[in-house]
């Protein structure tokens, strides 16, 4: 039976643990922590000797679940804007499935990332919580380790989960693995994500041009360059002299949209201050359809030529992943 040794030497060390934060939450014991940016059990615990849960709740374990299809399979592909007042990322769609959730009492919480100088994971409750967590944040964050906090702590049992599509692959694939979690977890938004960066390097970077995180507006990846835009300056970087920035396990990843989730969005494909959102299950569809209906979000069709792009986009990543994987 694997249990958190073969974990950690399959996978935490290899470095293809994605620290999505899955195997913390899947420990009832609690024994798994957050130690220096990864998962690891500080000390030998005999309870866990016939135990598999946090090796079983891995989806690295069994590996990645792509579709045939460039963008996975979807019902339909707008282009969209949320009409409510605030800050948002692009067109601040997430928010807007949030709020409308949680107001029509679909979810009674979320596992988001918010954070400044780091990104951490947070148990939204309400949607001032969904306000601040709203604009991207650049870097590795668990959002996966607060699932059982949320229901054990904060007792809900409606969960909503926005991430990176390792975060969604782990959330299906706790589908079958853990029932006792994913049970909770009612509502899936994946983002887009050709890569990450490491937290550290944007903060090194800002330091090195005297900006203060707390004037950044907006980071952001546009036209193969980083974005930092501030308060009375723009900065931006090629992506191409990033490599030493992204994480090893990024390397990997074939999921460009986040191909399991109810809903995915992201920003290619869509113009400057809309979002392009892929709506893949119905009950993602019935959530989108309201949103639309009662005027909260204005939607758009996407060109042929732009969702050739977006389609493009995740076929590179696929086949960069394929590369590194050989």
């Amino acid at each position: 039976m694997p249990g958190y040794e073969e974990l950690e030497s399959k996978i935490i060390q290899t470095n293809m643990c994605t620290v999505c934060g899955t195997c913390i939450s899947a420990c009832p014991l609690y024994y798994i922590q957050m130690v220096e940016g990864k998962p690891k059990r500080p000390k030998k615990k005999a309870a866990c000797k016939n135990c598999s849960v946090c090796f079983d709740s891995c989806y690295r374990t069994s590996g990645e679940i792509i579709s045939d299809g460039s963008i996975g399979q979807y019902l339909r592909v707008v282009s969209a804007k949320y009409n409510g007042s605030g800050t948002y990322q692009d067109g601040g769609i997430v928010t807007a499935v949030l709020r409308y959730a949680h107001d029509m009492h679909l979810i009674d919480g979320a596992v988001l990332t918010r954070g400044s100088r780091m990104p951490m994971p947070f148990v939204a409750t309400c949607a001032e919580d969904f306000n601040a967590c709203a604009m991207t944040r650049y870097g590795v964050s668990p959002v996966l380790m607060n699932i059982r906090t949320a229901i054990v702590e904060h007792e809900l049992d409606k969960l909503a989960v926005v991430g990176t599509p390792c975060h969604i692959q782990s959330v299906s694939h706790l589908q079958q693995a853990n029932p006792e979690l994913s049970s909770a977890m009612v509502l899936s938004i994946g983002l887009f994500c050709s890569e990450n960066f490491a937290h550290s390097h944007i903060a090194e970077l800002m330091d090195s041009i005297g900006l203060m995180e707390e004037d950044v507006e907006r980071v952001t990846v546009l036209n193969s360059r980083l974005v930092i835009q501030a308060r009375d300056r723009n900065t931006s970087i090629p992506v191409s002299d990033l490599k030493t920035w992204v994480p090893n396990h990024c390397l990997f990843c074939k999921d460009y949209t986040s191909e399991l989730a109810d809903i995915s969005v992201g920003s290619e494909g869509s113009p400057e201050g809309w979002s392009t959102v892929v709506i893949r299950t119905k009950k993602g569809d019935e959530i989108f359809s309201e949103l639309e209906r009662t005027g909260q979000v204005s939607t758009s069709g996407i060109p042929v030529n732009e969702l050739e792009r977006l389609m493009e986009a995740s076929e590179r990543k696929r086949k960069r992943a394929t590369i590194e994987s050989a």
